[in-house]
This record gives C-alpha cells, sequence and structure tokens, in this order.
C-alpha cells in the first residue's frame, strides 16, 4: 500500500479503536493501537530528525486533520475522544473510500471556514503576518486550485495547458539549454523559448508568476515584466487577470539573494515540480493538495538541486497556514530553539509541524500573528546558534547566502542615475550643479526648490525627478498646494460614494495621491519614486501632512494613521522636491520644523545656475535679439532680492509684439503687486523704453518689433 493509503487506513483504525473502548483513550494507546492493526511498511520505517518513524508523524500530524472533519476531539491534553461522526464515517460497513472521501471534503470545508473566521484561524493555523501577506496567500490558491487541482490556465481559464506534451516542451527548452547565451535571464529565456507553442509560453510564465508572488524583490513591476515576456511572445497573447495583476504589488517575505541572483536554478526546481506533477494520478495529487505532509513528500522529491529557500517557498505556497511566511531553513531551526518552552511538553517530532505549534502558541499570546521578523520575537531568536547533528549532510544553500540570524537586507535601490551631457545642454544649466544636487536629494530625500518667479523651479523639479525614475523603472507624482488642501486631499480620507442605484450616499475611505505613491515605492524598493509638491509653501504644511510630518524625518519609523488606524511607514525610496515661490513668502517665514525635514536650493536669476541660462537658451536657438540683456537690466532696477525676475517669462517666441505683450501683461503686473500702495511709476522704472536707453549703441536687438515704444 502507499503511505498515504496506509495513514488513511491507520486513522481510521484509530477512530474504531476508540470505539471499542467507549469513546476515549490516551494518545500513545491510539496510536500503538493503530500501528497494531495498520502496520509501517517501507518508507513508513525511515527515522525522521528524532530518530521516530515518518510514520508516526504522519499519524499525529493526520490526527488533526480528524479533529478538523469533526471525527475525533482533544479535550485533554494526551487525550483522544471519538465523536458520533466518527463512528458513523468510520464503522465496519463504511468502505475505505467512502471513509477517504468523507475525510476530505470535511477537511476542505472545514479549510473554507476557516478562511472566514479569524479566531479559529488564530488556534489552528499560521496566520499571514500583514495584510499583503494575506493578499498573497489569497491569490497563491487561484494558483493552486485553478492550476495544480483542476490542470486549467490560470490566466486564461478553460485552456488545459498543464499537459504532458506542454510539460516536456518547456523541459527541452529550458532544463535542457542551461547555458544558452543572453545578457540577462529574460534574454536567455526569449531564446530558449523562440519558436515553441502558446501553450510552452502561457505554462512557463504562469510558473514564472507563482514563483515571484510572494517575493518582496523583484517588485511589482519587475515580476510583471517577468511574467508578460513570454506572455507577450505569444501568437495570440494572454494578459494577466486583473486580481493577479493587483497582487504582484504585495509581497510575503524577503527571500535573500540566493532565489534573486540564481533564477535559472529555482526555476528549474519549479519546472521539475510541474513535470512531476504532471506525471502523478489524479488521486495522488487530490491528496498532496489536502494533505500538507503529502505535499511537503513531493516536494523532497523533486530532483535536482538542494535550495531549501525555494524548495520550503513551495511548501508555502500550496500550505501557507501549515509552512508559514519564515522560508529559510537555518532562522526555522533558529526559531524552533528560541522558542521551544512555548509547547514544551507537548511539541510534535516533526520540525516542521513542531514550528507551526510554536506560531500558534505565539499567535495565542499576541491575539494575532506571530512576527518573527519584528520586535519583540526577532530579537529572541536572531542570535540562535541552530544546531547540527553529526550525522546529517552539510548541503550548501545557494538561497540561504544572507546570514539569517541578522534580518535579511531589504532589496538595493537602484542609485541614481548621472547626469549626463544631453540633460545640461537641454536645460541651460552647468552639468557640475546639477549632478551636485541630484546628489543632494538622492542624500537628503526631500529638497525644496526656491526662488523668485520665473527660474524654472517646476520644470526643472519635474525634468530632475523624470531623469531619475526614467531610468530606474519608477514613478513621478505631481500634486500643487494651496490653501484648501488638506491631508485628505494629500494622503487619505472618507469621501462621499453613490452606494447604490437610488443615489444614496455612504463615505468610503480613499487614497490620495501621497499613499498610492507609497504604496507603489513598497511594492517596488529597488525603483526610486519622487513627489514634486508645486507651490509648496502656499499649503498649511502641518495640517496638510499630519502625522506624516514626524516620517520626513524619521524614515524607518512606524506611526498609525489617522484614518484607517494601520501602521504606516515611508518608504525610503520616496523623495521629495518642493518648490517654494519666494515673492509670496520667504524661506525666513517658515517654521523651524518645515526647515529642518528640507534641504533648501536656490535658484535665483542673478546666480548659477540660472544665472546665464537665457543668454544660453537665445544662443542654442540661433536668436539675435536683445531680451536676455534686458533681464539682466530690469533685475539690476529691482531691489529686493525676492522680487527679481526669472528667464522663464522671456524663454518662448516672441516675434511681432511678443516681448511687448509679456512686460506689459506679465512682468509689470508681477511688479505692481511687489510696489502695492508705494506710488512707483512702474513704466518709468522697468518699462522697456527705460531699460533701452540705459544699452550702449553697439547692442544689438534683432527682434521684430524691439524698438517699438511700449
Amino acid at each position: 500500500m502507499s503511505r498515504s493509503i496506509n495513514r488513511t487506513n491507520r486513522l481510521r483504525a484509530a477512530l474504531r479503536y476508540l470505539d471499542e473502548r467507549g469513546g476515549a483513550a490516551s494518545r500513545l494507546d491510539v496510536w500503538d493501537a493503530a500501528r497494531a492493526r495498520v502496520p509501517l511498511e517501507g518508507e513508513e520505517l525511515a527515522p525522521n530528525q528524532h530518530g521516530k518513524p515518518q510514520g508516526q508523524s504522519d499519524f499525529f500530524w493526520g490526527s488533526a486533520g480528524l479533529v478538523h472533519a469533526g471525527f475525533l476531539s482533544k479535550p485533554v491534553r494526551g487525550e483522544w475522544h471519538v465523536t458520533d461522526d466518527g463512528r458513523r464515517a468510520s464503522a465496519d460497513g463504511v468502505p475505505f473510500e467512502q471513509f477517504r472521501a468523507a475525510l476530505n471534503d470535511r477537511q476542505r470545508a472545514f479549510q473554507r471556514a476557516l478562511r472566514e473566521d479569524r479566531e479559529m484561524r488564530l488556534r489552528t493555523e499560521i496566520l499571514p503576518p500583514d495584510d499583503r501577506a494575506e493578499l498573497v496567500r489569497m491569490t497563491g490558491q487561484v494558483f493552486v486550485e485553478r492550476g495544480l487541482r483542476a490542470l486549467d490556465s490560470v490566466f486564461a481559464p478553460g485552456r488545459e495547458i498543464w499537459r504532458a506534451d506542454v510539460v516536456a516542451e518547456l523541459e527541452r527548452c529550458f532544463l535542457e539549454q542551461p547555458d544558452i547565451e543572453g545578457a540577462d535571464f529574460l534574454e536567455r529565456l526569449g531564446r530558449q523559448f523562440d519558436g515553441t507553442s502558446d501553450d510552452a509560453k502561457l505554462l512557463m510564465a504562469e510558473l514564472i508568476g507563482w514563483q515571484v508572488l510572494p517575493l518582496q524583490n523583484p517588485g511589482e513591476k519587475k515580476k510583471r515584466q517577468r511574467v508578460e515576456f513570454l506572455l507577450g511572445q505569444m501568437d495570440h497573447p494572454v494578459t494577466i487577470p486583473g486580481d493577479i495583476d493587483s497582487a504582484f504589488r504585495a509581497w510575503s517575505f524577503n527571500p535573500g539573494t540566493g532565489m534573486s541572483v540564481q533564477l535559472y536554478r529555482a526555476m528549474s526546481i519549479v519546472m521539475r515540480c510541474a513535470s512531476m506533477w504532471i506525471a502523478l494520478d489524479r488521486e495522488a495529487r487530490e491528496h498532496a493538495l489536502d494533505d500538507p505532509w503529502a505535499w511537503r513528500d513531493f516536494v523532497d522529491n523533486i530532483p535536482g538541486a538542494a535550495f531549501p529557500t525555494q524548495r520550503n517557498e513551495l511548501l508555502y505556497l500550496v500550505h501557507p497556514g501549515v509552512f508559514g511566511e519564515v522560508i529559510s531553513s537555518t532562522a526555522r531551526e533558529a526559531i524552533r530553539l528560541a522558542f521551544a518552552g512555548e509547547v514544551e511538553g507537548q511539541a510534535d517530532d516533526d520540525p516542521d509541524a513542531q514550528f507551526q505549534q510554536i506560531a500558534i502558541a505565539l499567535q495565542a499570546k499576541a491575539k494575532g500573528p506571530a512576527k518573527f521578523y519584528e520586535e519583540p520575537l526577532f530579537g529572541r531568536w536572531q542570535q540562535v546558534e541552530p544546531t547540527v547533528r553529526k550525522d546529517e549532510p552539510q548541503v550548501s544553500d545557494p538561497g540561504e547566502s544572507i546570514s539569517v540570524l541578522v534580518q535579511a537586507e531589504p532589496p538595493v535601490r537602484s542609485p541614481f542615475p548621472s547626469v549626463v551631457p544631453i540633460l545640461a545642454t537641454s536645460l541651460h544649466m552647468p552639468e557640475r550643479w546639477l549632478q551636485d544636487t541630484l546628489d543632494l536629494i538622492e542624500r537628503r530625500k526631500q529638497v525644496i526648490l526656491y526662488g523668485p518667479p520665473g527660474t524654472g523651479k517646476t520644470f526643472l523639479a519635474q525634468v530632475l525627478s523624470k531623469h531619475v525614475t526614467g531610468g530606474t523603472d519608477g514613478e513621478t507624482t505631481i500634486v500643487q498646494f494651496h490653501p484648501t488642501y488638506s491631508y485628505e486631499d494629500f494622503f487619505e480620507g472618507f469621501r462621499p460614494v453613490a452606494n447604490d442605484d437610488s443615489g444614496n450616499l455612504a463615505f468610503s475611505l480613499r487614497k490620495g495621491p501621497l499613499r498610492r505613491l507609497a504604496d507603489s515605492a513598497a511594492a517596488n524598493p529597488e525603483a526610486n519614486y519622487f513627489l514634486v509638491i508645486d507651490e509648496i509653501n502656499r499649503g498649511n504644511i502641518a495640517k496638510v501632512f499630519g502625522e506624516l510630518y514626524f516620517l520626513l524625518e524619521y524614515r524607518d519609523s512606524e506611526i498609525s494613521l489617522l484614518y484607517s488606524d494601520e501602521p504606516f511607514t515611508l518608504p525610503s525610496n520616496i523623495f521629495i522636491i518642493g518648490t517654494m515661490n519666494t515673492a509670496d513668502r520667504s524661506i525666513a517665514m517658515l517654521d523651524a520644523a518645515m526647515r529642518r525635514r528640507f534641504a533648501f536650493i536656490e535658484l535665483h536669476p542673478e546666480r548659477e545656475p540660472v544665472q546665464n541660462v537665457l543668454s544660453r537658451w537665445v544662443e542654442a536657438k540661433g536668436l539675435q535679439d536683445d531680451r536676455a540683456d534686458l533681464l539682466s537690466r530690469l533685475n539690476a532696477q529691482i531691489q529686493d532680492h525676492d522680487a527679481k525676475v526669472g528667464p522663464s517669462f522671456l524663454m518662448r517666441d516672441l516675434a511681432g509684439t511678443g516681448l511687448q505683450d509679456v512686460w506689459r501683461y506679465e512682468i509689470l503686473p508681477l511688479l505692481a503687486e511687489h510696489h502695492y500702495g508705494e506710488g512707483v511709476d512702474l513704466e518709468a522704472r522697468y518699462g522697456l523704453t527705460t531699460l533701452r536707453r540705459q544699452a550702449t549703441p553697439s547692442v544689438s536687438d534683432g527682434a521684430e518689433g524691439a524698438f517699438v515704444d511700449d
């Protein structure tokens, strides 16, 4: 008999024994009776890590399934009771297949109810550490049910791609061509799958999606890129379903460097998993999906490199509530050693079962998930030295190249791309100044460009941010502050929405631009994200930022949000550039907290890098007019440092009466506001005629209408 059939027969024998004994007996007596009636054989006799037979571990784990099915209860530690349902299901006249079907059906019903009952989950399974991990689990079950169980396409339901011929095609393309040339994983993948069937490309894309789903690195965009690469090469392309595409923004764990660097080895195990899966009969597949220990046996038998982290990820993807989000074998051992006292006297011999018991015990104390990578739990296990038995073979794990006794390093953010000459030329600014500015932004994370009107603050902020995000697969969001702009507009707040056909209103929590940007940045930690805040000084900074004001200075800290009441950290890969018009408000008027949180970069018409922008622009355009000289003379007439005029007003087509129009309708009204109530004759002091009288006879002004009086 197979190991799974023997286990089920042994569980049925346990129920029969309990019934014969009046309904109750000790745990060990039940085991002895069940083993006597269904003796251990074959691989069941092999010892586990604690020297006990594998069949014994199978039995005691399977007893939990009897409890979930309602066939058994364990009211007192070490004492088992058969239920009325258990008596009926295991009666002598009930065929074995009927008993097994009833057991499996009830276990599945229990799992469905479990997903809906947090209190029950708290007592019976490892909970996800956060909402992101919960989303990964839910999406992972789509791959399990639609792919592994139904052998159907996850991305194109109704298309049967889990076939032996398709898997064989994958093996020929991928496993048998490991050294094909290519600059990176995707380029090699494209060459490996060149000329293959659409079904092969689709299945490979789905396997890649399944493998990257719970990983923190790569981020959302690179996950999507890997999956879409082969989908886009199909003769008849398929798109990623929306629910799966959205889940790529979430993650469950940081896998370390091994799975990020050795992509071929990791995917080889996943592909061999698919190959072995197709070779199983339907009954064996159903059993592995319903029984976590049967699935573990299956994963352990996948040929190829040891790579424990990748194999542990496969365990997690199918049975996350049993194996949990800690996929490092070394970390799991350290946690078992550190928290063994939590289950002293009742710990299971099986290390994975013991890990689950510890997690559940800690959940009961915390009234929530056991967060092993956060304090206070993290500090208790990180210094524990895992024990290694001398008789155990030592296998190098490429997936654990980072020591797990210290928390895994977060994914590395891509550094800012350097300023290139073409960028400096397009901005008409010195390359060295631009590079120093980018270095300051990268170092300080938030800066304010300040200066008089027309100095190109907003334009420069957009160009620099897009230079960075375009080169590192990031994103730029632009907002403008104003006196009525609020926290609810900026971050999140309740907004009225029509909730039915009658038009009745309800209030829904809506995310603002910063919250959406933060979600994207957290999902793509290797990319750079920019928030450009135009006219930052026109808003009530303390009101708009609220509790987020604290995070501008302490990026690694966590705070509770005002409305959603959940912990939030401002991702370190978000960079903020604010712009501030000093004609409206001097930086001296900003509160000290604001000045402390930002670095300030002045853009002034009479200083670099703005001083010669207009003359360089005129030269680049091949113009022969006097606009640059006129601007210099104008600013020489303006005494207030913050009231001078920037070159942007004149960096446009001024043919015809264009120069006069800009002067009359834009520049002079700006100066009129500055001199309000002073009785200054603006035309006499700042008019074109006045400024031109200051010119020497040698000045050339070829602009059409240049000598027309205002």
